[in-house]
């Protein structure tokens, strides 16, 4: 999978349950006689999909972690072929 992809995918996924847990928040507090709104609905909605995030989106975190890390050896072994190159042209 490709970084952009995996990140886009990681990225969608966090602001998927973040509306999906403001969305919760703001009807259950509807609901209870308390309606949330402004400030302290985003704030529980933030806290709450954070912690969702942690426990449903793991694989999707070690995609994007995978493709970065195959990014950045591909970026190393690149300097390092560029360096043997111009280590081995004569100087003149």
């Amino acid at each position: 999978m490709s970084l952009r992809r995996a990140f886009l995918t990681y990225t969608l996924g966090r602001l998927g349950l973040f509306v999906l847990v403001a969305v919760i928040v703001w009807g259950a507090s509807g609901l209870l006689g308390n309606q949330l709104n402004g400030m302290p609905l985003l704030l529980l909605a933030l806290i709450g999909s954070s912690v969702l995030a942690l426990l449903l989106l793991r694989a999707q975190r070690d995609r994007f972690g995978q493709a970065l890390a195959l990014q950045r050896a591909a970026k190393a072994q690149d300097v390092a072929a560029r360096r043997a190159r111009l280590d081995d042209t004569p100087s003149g």
